[in-house]
């Protein structure tokens, strides 16, 4: 028999005890929604983050599905789905794009706006109240895709033209979402594309508006970058190469590529087809520079032989002059060289010309006696009689002897006489 107590209280805690049983029996019906990926349930709606990639490129269009279950194991009705939730949208810096619900799954329709950097949450209305997922940051990439014209063709164009002489812009007007300060990589690749044979010895540079500097690209050449402003025209410089052989077909194709993650297609790249119809230098045109070197070396050589072939009269030559024999020893003497036509000029020897007296003078045409220099000896060339003092004896010098002896008295057709030590 129980205390009489315990009977007073006994019907209570059967109600209690059978209140925990009901509530343990209904609590699976009343399970909040979960989210396939699993997350621990809270109380109301757990939102994952948004099933978002950390970059994309701008324009690009997403497509996501989200699909939800309950924590009983139980299928989601649309009757159980309506009394949960009341809307789900995705949230991107303050805009709001809802998300479309098929059965018990939620579609998600996104496209990446302009490139920049992004904030990007789930939120839903549970009971009138809003909950909000966790914030994940997007990267928006620059979504280029490059569309230049045919080609440039660049009319007529003489070999050997200054670098910036013909230099056209490149249309890129018809370009997908190119912006200022994006980076192209311009190229004249080794094996051109579209079949083109090429012309590697083509001189072609790139320029940024008339007078900027130039930049070379060189054929098969890695890739040169430049920041593509919209008030500065891209252009390209054509110059064929001074006195070379002209190619039956003088294109060349210039690559333009952007530059940028993401955008590594093949199809993202424009090809700009360079033509011209190149005229070949002259003949005189090409060599002249040689011919011009070849006659200045001559000419060089001939006014260095003009001035070092002529002979000068020995320095220690003394002169002595008079109108008797006697007379010599008293004439103090002078240089030979010093005397009028002594020193040698431009391809003229030293000379000395004596006239009818015995005076030195500088015109040879009337003199009766002329010495030339000839090397270490002086030649002579007699207009008259020439004797010449051997042994206390006049000897008559014929015309075969040629060369004057030095010390030796000299009488000029009986007129005047010298010496020359």
């Amino acid at each position: 028999m129980l205390p009489r107590a315990c009977q007073r209280a006994l019907p209570r805690l059967l109600v209690c005890l059978a209140v925990l049983v009901m509530a343990s029996a209904l609590a699976p019906l009343t399970a909040a929604p979960a989210w396939a990926a699993g997350e621990a349930l809270q109380d109301g709606w757990n939102l994952p983050p948004p099933p978002l990639p950390a970059e994309v490129l701008e324009g690009t269009n997403l497509a996501r599905t989200l699909k939800i279950r309950r924590s009983d194991g139980q299928p989601v009705s649309d009757a159980w789905l309506k009394g949960q939730l009341e809307s789900l949208e995705l949230e991107v810096d303050g805009k709001t794009t809802p998300l479309t619900r098929e059965g018990g799954d939620f579609k998600l329709q996104w496209t990446a706006p302009a490139s920049g950097t992004l904030h990007a949450r789930l939120q839903a209305k549970v009971g009138g109240a809003l909950q909000q997922g966790p914030v994940i940051t997007i990267t928006v990439l620059p979504n280029v895709r490059l569309k230049a014209g045919a080609g440039i063709d660049f009319a007529q164009v003489l070999s050997g033209c200054a670098l910036d002489e013909h230099c056209k812009p490149v249309d890129l007007s018809g370009s997908q979402q190119l912006r200022g300060g994006q980076k192209l990589a311009l190229s004249r690749p080794a094996t051109q594309p579209g079949g083109l044979k090429g012309w590697p010895e083509l001189r072609v540079h790139v320029r940024q508006g008339t007078g900027s500097p130039l930049y070379p690209l060189e054929h098969g050449a890695p890739a040169i970058a430049i920041a593509w402003a919209a008030d500065k025209p891209l252009e390209l410089c054509y110059a064929a190469p001074r006195c070379q052989p002209v190619p039956a077909d003088t294109q060349e194709a210039v690559v333009l590529a952007p530059v940028g993650k993401g955008l590594v297609e093949a199809d993202r790249a424009a090809t700009v087809v360079l033509k011209a119809a190149v005229t070949a230098n002259p003949m005189w045109f090409c060599y002249w520079p040689y011919l011009a070197g070849a006659i200045g070396l001559a000419l060089f050589i001939v006014i260095l032989v003009g001035f070092l072939k002529p002979h000068a009269f020995p320095k220690s030559a003394v002169l002595f002059v008079g109108a008797q024999e006697s007379h010599l020893a008293r004439d103090g003497g002078r240089p030979l060289y010093s005397v009028p036509g002594g020193r040698r000029g431009f391809y003229r020897s030293a000379s000395c010309t004596f006239d009818g007296s015995g005076m030195t003078v500088r015109r040879g045409s009337g003199g009766v006696l002329v010495l030339h220099a000839h090397g270490n000896d002086i030649r002579i060339e007699a207009r008259t009689d020439l004797e010449v003092k051997e042994r206390s004896r006049w000897r008559a010098v014929p015309a075969d002897e040629k060369i004057l002896q030095r010390g030796a008295i000299h009488r000029v057709g009986k007129s005047f006489y010298f010496r020359i030590d």
